[in-house]
């Protein structure tokens, strides 16, 4: 059997490319597939190199990793110009590594809407690649707004407190801009929502933000920023919906009234453990019963007498009916 030229050349790309495709192996995974927007968004690259050379993925190394971002089915996203990785990283032969990269860093991802991801591995004049996953990006819904320093300042800030719906809950998230510059400072995930009670925000002396919300039904998050939307830590409370506050006193510091706080536990650093619950007040068991020294003495019952036996009339007798009868 004969094979045309033609076919014999199509068969050879084939079998190059497959090869192309066998020499490197990009999987790689989104840790949110919908995020608020200006929220960092954080990838998971795992690259198996079987080239049989080492893989350099640093400036002037000789592979480039990137992303192709798709805003619209014939349009890409440029990028920041910011670098993808953060660290040199080196493949040896054979060897696999897994690198976490923050996509909002190096490509303009500022708008609410979806986009296809899909990771791009320049290798040797051989551009690889993975496979090519969805993101969805929303504004998110406003809960609160704030705004602080004289406008048009360079101190000038607006907070607001974002919601989204994710994973089966609610989320929410804060997020700090400069509206002067234009520039967002940052947008972070404050943890679930409970929508029944609603979000704190104050202002302490120092410039300060503290944020209140609930977390579970009857667990409260205060988390702290700073003037220029760096984290300041968090800290967990127990407390019923109406009693806990964000309270400011006349000196401008700001503090959580009406809680009790988690702690730290002694035997494991870094472990919280919940406040010990209050003394239970005793209670009945069952109804209409009292327990121990609260129940009442039964009442005394007063003495039967002994009844006394029926004495049998003289015409009776004690075998009457047992006697034979004659007929």
């Amino acid at each position: 059997m004969r094979f045309s030229g033609h076919w014999i050349g199509m068969v050879a790309l084939c079998g190059i490319s497959a090869a192309a495709q066998a020499q490197v192996e990009i999987a790689w995974s989104l840790a949110k597939n919908r995020t608020v927007l200006m929220e960092p968004v954080r990838a998971s690259v795992r690259l198996s190199n079987y080239s049989g050379q080492t893989l350099d993925l640093t400036a002037n190394g000789n592979a480039r990793l990137s992303f192709l971002v798709e805003d619209q089915p014939t349009s890409t996203v440029p990028g920041t110009g910011r670098p993808l990785l953060d660290r040199a990283v080196l493949i040896p032969a054979g060897e696999t590594r897994e690198v976490d990269v923050n996509l909002l860093d190096a490509y303009r991802i500022i708008r609410g809407q979806s986009y296809m991801l899909t990771p791009v591995l320049e290798f040797a004049g051989v551009r690889f690649s993975g496979p090519r996953l969805s993101l969805e990006v929303q504004p998110g819904l406003e809960l609160l707004k704030r705004n602080t320093g004289m406008p048009k300042a360079d101190d000038a800030r607006e907070i607001t407190l974002r919601m989204i719906h994710r994973e089966q809950s609610d989320w929410i998230f804060f997020r700090i801009d400069n509206p002067t510059s234009g520039y967002c400072l940052g947008v972070y995930e404050l943890g679930r929502l409970i929508r029944f009670f609603p979000p704190g925000l104050e202002q302490d002396r120092d410039g300060v933000f503290h944020v209140l919300h609930q977390e579970g039904p009857a667990r409260f998050t205060h988390t702290m920023f700073g003037y220029d939307g760096e984290p300041r830590g968090a800290e967990y409370y127990v407390a019923q919906v109406g009693g806990i506050r964000l309270a400011k006193d006349e000196d401008g510091t700001v503090k959580v009234a009406g809680g009790t706080l988690y702690t730290e536990d002694p035997e494991n650093p870094g472990m919280l453990t919940a406040p010990a619950l209050p003394p239970s007040h005793p209670y009945n068991r069952a109804l209409g019963e009292g327990t121990g020294a609260d129940k009442a003495p039964a009442a005394e019952k007063p003495l039967e007498t002994p009844k006394k036996s029926r004495v049998p009339a003289a015409s009776e007798k004690s075998d009457a009916g047992s006697e034979p009868i004659s007929w």
